[in-house]
């Protein structure tokens, strides 16, 4: 959803910006910037963002965590098995189609994968749009992801 991707930045961005100790004092924050969540939500905001809370002399407050890649490896394994509908290649750009409401989960996997073909992720709800320098890139990155389809995907456009 559009506001969930706008809101997960938002707080991307506030907890590398300043030090937010609490879920209400980043509520707060996110109110602040016309964003109104629940606390159920933003505590899932909080897991997909991979923040954790940090101690420091004493004083707690949100961090963003990189996993490790190969973490990041078998969750994109377990998200093209389980949500990946099709995927193919449109000049400079790969374009995964996943089940509603999973396109977010691929474009963070993929933006903290950091490969170097890819120069940016959009996602809705269930569509990613991966684009690269050029379509020799996105060919590439096709190839890359391709890995990590199953057996028998059949949702794969380009040879």
């Amino acid at each position: 959803m559009y506001k969930k991707s706008l809101r997960q930045h938002l707080i991307r961005s506030l907890v590398s910006q300043e030090r937010i100790h609490t879920q209400d004092q980043l509520q707060d924050r996110l109110r602040d910037n016309g964003i109104e969540v629940t606390q159920a939500t933003l505590s899932r905001d909080i897991k997909d963002l991979n923040l954790v809370k940090i101690n420091n002399n004493g004083t707690s407050y949100y961090q963003t965590v990189s996993l490790p890649n190969n973490n990041l490896k078998q969750r994109l394994r377990f998200y093209m098995e389980d949500s990946l509908l099709a995927m193919r290649v449109v000049q400079n750009q790969v374009i995964l189609k996943s089940l509603p409401g999973q396109a977010q989960a691929f474009g963070a996997i993929l933006d903290n994968m950091a490969l170097s073909q890819i120069v940016a992720t959009i996602c809705g709800d269930d569509v990613c749009l991966i684009i690269c320098e050029d379509p020799e890139q996105a060919q590439t990155t096709f190839q890359i992801l391709s890995q990590y389809t199953p057996p028998f995907f059949f949702g794969q456009d380009n040879p």
